[in-house]
């Protein structure tokens, strides 16, 4: 059992710190491309997770960092066959009005030869309040992704669509390493290591969606001026995520550390270096 709860403990984490890093948009929300183990298993699991994060980030369309400290609670249930569900709620509460966000998932993931993990999922979001916070406006998305495991490092692609304002298309591919070790302060806990390093991959449209056509046209015609193409799918970030996991019985801690290296185009366009973290209680009954 506690080798699953690891996996779907990992799984949560990287589901929340999705959704809170959504607004670094180059990365995007789909950070679950990082899960590292999925295993088969015999019995249906339930988890409740509350996080807090304090990002801070360059929005893409102001020429200053924004703070964007919120609170979030995600329930989730994963069914021995491999289906899984969650839902999600997010707020920010330093925000000058009632600003948060919903996002409900539905998806399945299975094992197979031993090597190989997938997940498929998808996702219906829901943003309201002060749009400074928000990342990519979209409220459908499709995820597909694929992972290899060895002993000690995992290699994950995954590819997802958002589809809102515009539609944008990513890809991820990733390399982890895994450094688990069971029993370590008592008999029923685990501590979980998973350093990973992430290029991101994606079409532009949401570098230019809040904009008016016209302003839309003048700031293409700028990245055109300065060497660079648009309206193309192209290499947009470097990413680094560090989740520190601890866990006894039921009850876990975590801690996940994120910092991005836009693209050179990006930056042309005043992004700058993202970082953020976030900590998580997760809770998993039994039943």
């Amino acid at each position: 059992m506690y080798t699953v709860l690891k996996s779907t403990i990992l799984l949560v984490l990287i589901l929340s710190t999705g959704n809170l890093f959504a607004q670094t948009a180059e990365n995007n929300q789909n950070i679950d491309s990082t899960i590292n183990e999925i295993y088969d298993f015999d019995f249906n699991l339930l988890m409740i997770n509350l996080s807090f994060t304090n990002n801070n980030i360059k929005h893409k369309n102001l020429d200053k960092n924004i703070k964007m400290p919120a609170y979030t609670a995600d329930l989730s249930f994963y069914h021995k066959s491999g289906a899984w569900a969650s839902v999600a709620y997010t707020d920010y509460f330093e925000a000058d009005i009632s600003t948060y966000e919903t996002e409900f998932k539905l998806g399945y993931q299975y094992s197979f030869l031993n090597v190989f993990d997938a997940d498929f999922n998808y996702t219906y979001h829901h943003f309201d309040g002060n749009l400074d916070y928000e990342g990519i406006s979209y409220n459908h998305s499709l995820n597909a992704s694929l992972t290899a495991n060895s002993k000690y490092l995992s290699l994950n692609t995954d590819a997802y669509s958002l589809h809102g304002l515009t539609d944008n298309y990513f890809l991820d591919i990733s390399l982890s390493v895994n450094i688990d070790i069971d029993a370590l302060l008592h008999e029923n806990d685990f501590f979980l290591f998973n350093p990973s390093i992430m290029s991101s991959f994606g079409s532009d449209d949401w570098v230019f969606e809040d904009f008016t056509p016209m302003q839309g046209k003048g700031r293409r015609r700028f990245l055109s001026n300065q060497g660079y193409q648009t309206d193309k799918f192209e290499y947009q970030s470097l990413g680094f995520y560090v989740p520190v996991i601890y866990s006894l019985n039921n009850f876990s801690i975590s801690f996940s550390w994120f910092y991005s290296i836009p693209s050179n185009k990006l930056k042309a366009i005043n992004w700058e270096d993202q970082s953020g973290y976030l900590v998580s209680l997760i809770y998993s009954p039994n039943f």
